[in-house]
């Protein structure tokens, strides 16, 4: 049998009732002290991608965080919150998600991830050097708490990619731009942080997760469900099987089985799959087809072939986020609002990630909704 995925139903943000059940999920893993030694410095990594209010659905509820924290200080150890947002810091974005009233209630740290250092205790399977923060690789433990959304370039944003968050700032722009906008190489990445950084637990927030335009200006849904693991790729492969799509639908997932990662046999503990299963769901329709072309024709006819993020003007309040994170600078200010330099482009949909207004969608080309059209006439 293979690594152990409990999941238990949770349809509120009742502090008390999210308390007791991260005891039960953490409990059908054999507890908290499991993890947990007397001493222990231990990181909790939630996901703070952008500042918003707990209600939009954008980061882990501070509830799940405060529930954390007591469970990490009745086993004697030590937490500290730790994550590097894409823009705004990370004080400023804790104040806005909530979470920093909590560690102010109870005396909790908030590291900003600010110190890249490579990481020496382990390797990857596609990149060898991987710079992350130094406070990630000082921690006795770390507890991954991600949020359940979607991502306009990884269709899913769970488990293993919350991990991306330990890179700190700028570098992670660098990754973007090294994988050039290539989903396949990106979840390399992915796959290879989580096998270094290796979290000892995740647990996800789907009490509220958001479908749709994700992972920032989607729509918050009720899913009613707390879930963990010893291993977050199991834990995606879980709620592939909830969302009732292929496994490697979710491409961290695919790169991880081609190298030979999991697989082996999930335990479901808890609620039965069957029984909690999400009927409702929008997923992103994502770049799903491999045409086979050289990489000339690939470059020349990426626009007509693949998604591209749009700018609704309507939307659009023009704080120029997106021209600040874009990391191969093909955003530029045209006529007092951002415009786009598909050219430049790389797919990495960073601007639909941060825009706070929700402005920038994402279009797919011709190929990809000729193809979804041709799906659902089988």
């Amino acid at each position: 049998m293979g690594e152990k995925v409990s999941i238990v139903r949770c349809q509120t943000y009742e502090e008390e009732e999210v308390f007791k059940t991260l005891q039960k999920a953490i409990n059908l893993m054999g507890g908290i002290r499991r993890f947990v030694n007397e001493g222990d410095r231990v990181l909790l990594k939630p996901n703070l991608l952008y500042g918003k209010a707990p209600e939009n659905a954008v980061t882990t509820h501070p509830a799940i965080v405060k529930g954390m924290i007591q469970m990490v200080r009745e086993a004697g150890g030590r937490p500290f919150i730790g994550d590097s947002p894409a823009l705004g810091g990370l004080v400023k974005t804790a104040e806005k998600a909530g979470i920093k009233r909590v560690t102010e209630e109870l005396d909790c740290p908030l590291v900003e991830f600010n110190r890249p250092v490579p990481s020496t205790r382990r390797k990857g399977y596609f990149f060898k050097s991987i710079e992350i923060d130094q406070r990630v690789l000082e921690a006795d433990v770390i507890i991954n708490l991600p949020k359940w959304k979607t991502h306009g370039q990884m269709l899913l944003t769970l488990g293993v990619k919350n991990l991306f968050g330990c890179i700190p700032g700028p570098r992670k722009a660098l990754w973007h731009l090294k994988t050039g906008g290539d989903r396949k190489r990106f979840a390399q990445v992915l796959v290879d942080l989580y096998q270094i950084i290796s979290p000892s637990l995740t647990v996800l927030d789907g009490v509220v997760g958001m479908d749709g335009n994700g992972p920032n200006s989607g729509r918050p849904i009720p899913l009613g469900l707390i879930i963990a693991s010893t291993d977050a790729l199991s834990l995606d492969q879980v709620i592939c099987d909830l969302l009732d799509i292929p496994r490697v639908s979710l491409m961290t997932n695919r790169v991880a089985l081609e190298a030979g990662m999991g697989g082996d046999g999930i335990e479901i503990v808890g609620e039965k799959i069957e029984e909690v299963k999400i009927s409702r769901f929008e997923l992103p329709k994502l770049d799903s087809m491999n045409w086979g072309l050289p990489d000339f024709f690939n470059r020349l006819l990426k626009n007509t072939l693949s998604s591209k993020p749009v700018l609704r003007k309507e939307l659009c309040k023009r704080c120029g986020q997106c021209i600040e994170i874009c990391p191969a600078q093909s955003l530029h200010w045209e006529a007092k609002s951002p415009s786009f330099h598909y050219g430049r482009c790389i797919r990495c949909f960073c601007c639909q990630e941060v825009c706070p207004e929700g402005a920038i969608q994402i279009k797919p080309g011709w190929g990809i909704k000729l193809y979804h059209q041709v799906r659902k006439m089988k």
